[in-house]
């Protein structure tokens, strides 16, 4: 039906239809006002995506007379860890070279100024490491002494939390000295939930020894089912939660059980603990420098880049080669994390070799590519032997 002459077309219009640029308009005004939120609300995510692939070598120091240019390099890579926005999930979601991990997954029940240290500590670790092992290699004599329990986390609301910070390095429990996590235990068996313990500790790397006493807490079980975990809790704090009866066997901790009833056990809150070591003077001085990155990660690729910066025959043989894996002073590789989006990242930087972990081989050749030649190490040696196969070598320059 046509309008009325001297009427407007709006008013002619069914009032369903008149409301319908206002509900529109409405719509567009929330639409906008959830964008702007969500672009400040941070969910309980991170993302990591590839990061890149670069010279360790331009992040080595050593003395110019024993720098050896040699053609081709050792890659270390790394991986962004971002946190979610909510404006950022359908992003992510969409990105198949992103993993959106939780929150708790990456840093669990540490405090963020806990897990900084943390990230600092591990990658302190690698650097000390990758010196120790790449010098032996290269048949220089360094000397590695344990010399305490490094404190790396803490149960919150421990007695160990109120007196003790992570990068501690616990030295003695009363009398008793301790220089690794094993002997911390020792150290610590006799006493009783509730008992005073005095310790001494220094702050890492070296710093100057301080005591402290607090009482011991006993462990208690918390959750139930497949969430049930052991806390430390201070003896003075009332809880619902029963208190574990744990039992030694074999130098093993476990639950106790009709064969090996168990008791309650005292326990001061330290959730990690890795073993702190001395090194001896070097040869000559040695400047890993990491540049903002953190973990434990680049172990292997400050030990490889190290070797080829001293190494008179060419470890690399001109090729591009990056590497991933943690390094132990006795140069045992160990796994790490992001693969996937590590392995990204070598293949777009072009390097014709990677070498991973043995635990994290099946995930890095599956993202590798026709053209990535992807290698599993567990020690030293063998990261040398892949290398040496495709030309590699190494001169001592120790004799």
């Amino acid at each position: 039906m046509s309008a009325h002459f001297g009427e407007s077309l709006e008013t002619s219009l069914p009032r369903r239809m008149r409301r319908g640029p206002k509900v529109l308009a409405i719509a567009g005004v929330v639409l906008v006002v959830a964008v702007i939120v969500s672009a400040f609300v941070n969910l309980p995510y991170y993302a990591l995506t590839p990061g890149t692939a670069q010279n360790v070598g331009l992040q080595i120091g050593v003395p110019a007379s024993l720098n050896q240019n040699h053609p081709g390099s050792i890659d270390l890579v790394d991986v962004e860890v971002t946190p979610v926005r909510a404006i950022d999930w359908i992003y992510y979601e969409l990105d198949s070279n992103a993993s959106l991990i939780s929150s708790a997954a990456i840093q669990g029940p540490e405090t963020n100024s806990q897990y900084d240290t943390e990230g600092v500590l591990d990658m302190s670790d690698a650097q000390q490491a990758a010196t120790v092992v790449a010098l032996t290699q290269l048949g220089y004599h360094v000397t590695v002494t344990p010399n305490g329990s490094l404190v790396y986390a803490l149960d919150p609301g421990s007695p160990g939390e109120s007196a003790l910070e992570v990068g501690d390095v616990i030295v003695a429990v009363g009398a008793k000295p301790v220089t690794t996590p094993v002997a911390l235990s020792t150290a610590l068996a006799p006493y009783q939930p509730g008992q005073s313990v005095t310790m001494t500790y220094r702050p890492y790397p070296k710093g100057v020894s301080r005591k402290v006493t607090f009482n011991t807490g006993v462990w208690r079980l918390q959750g139930t089912g497949a969430n049930q975990q052991l806390a430390c809790t201070p003896t003075n704090v009332k809880s619902s939660w029963p208190i574990a009866k744990l039992v030694e066997v074999k130098g093993q901790t476990y639950l106790g059980s009709k064969q090996h009833p168990g008791h309650a056990t005292a326990c001061i809150g330290v959730l990690d603990a890795e073993p702190s070591y001395a090194i001896s003077k070097l040869p000559f001085q040695v400047n890993l420098n990491s540049e903002g990155i953190v973990g434990p990660s680049a172990g292997l690729a400050f030990t490889l880049g190290l070797m080829q910066k001293l190494d008179r025959g060419n470890l690399t043989n001109g090729m591009q080669v990056a590497a991933t894996g943690t390094m132990s002073v006795t140069g045992q590789i160990g796994a790490i994390g992001g693969i996937q989006q590590k392995t990204v990242a070598v293949r777009s930087a072009g390097a014709s070799i990677f070498l991973v972990p043995q635990a994290n081989y099946a995930a890095a050749e599956k993202y590798a590519g026709s053209k990535l030649k992807v290698f599993a190490v567990s020690t030293i040696s063998q990261a040398l032997k892949v290398l040496e196969r495709f030309g590699g070598r190494i001169e001592k320059p120790a004799g």
